[in-house]
């Protein structure tokens, strides 16, 4: 991957979680490349497209609304096909623009480990440093693993529908 702006590298604030998935990488690749359909599994995303006809690769870009906070553009600034991403994250609320980077971790030939962490500032001064401390580093540790394990359980449906599928498909043959 290329290198990521020095300026939205060393943000001050730093939430991150990963979570083992019983699937090859590229199944969970699959998934994730999708970067305008995030709303199919990320369960704090209420809306989301695409910014422009580009759906893949650095400069894709996608509008999300997230339920209980409002609506942000996220930008990807790094692609590493098969690997992961980094993308760019327009400010919300006290957060200040951020960069979010999802990476694919080979464990086994059908284990992947989904690695995913979030930089950022607060903005507002105090204020924001407030909000910081007593809600948003909650939400933000919180929401993180949830949105992990909801992609894990995601996979896991296609999988079994899938396995569905082609039983019927060999029941019928």
């Amino acid at each position: 991957m290329a290198k990521v702006n020095s300026a939205l590298s060393q943000k001050k604030y730093e939430v991150g979680s990963s979570i083992d998935i019983d699937a090859p990488q590229s199944v969970v690749w699959n998934l994730l490349k999708d970067f305008g359909g995030v709303q199919n599994w990320a369960p704090s995303v209420t809306k989301s497209y695409y910014l422009s006809s580009q759906e893949s690769g650095v400069g894709t870009g996608r509008h999300c609304d997230i339920k209980g906070f409002g609506s942000i553009q996220e930008y990807v600034t790094e692609w590493d096909e098969g690997n992961g991403f980094t993308y760019r994250v327009t400010p919300l609320g006290p957060l200040d623009e951020s960069l979010s980077r999802w990476q694919l971790i080979p464990v086994s030939e059908n284990k992947t480990r989904l690695k995913v962490s979030l930089k950022y500032d607060v903005r507002f001064g105090l204020f924001g440093k407030l909000m910081h401390r007593l809600i948003m580093r909650k939400k933000l540790e919180a929401a993180l693993p949830e949105t992990l394990v909801a992609t894990k359980q995601h996979l896991t449906q296609l999988e079994l529908a899938h396995q569905r599928h082609l039983k019927e498909v060999n029941s019928a043959a």
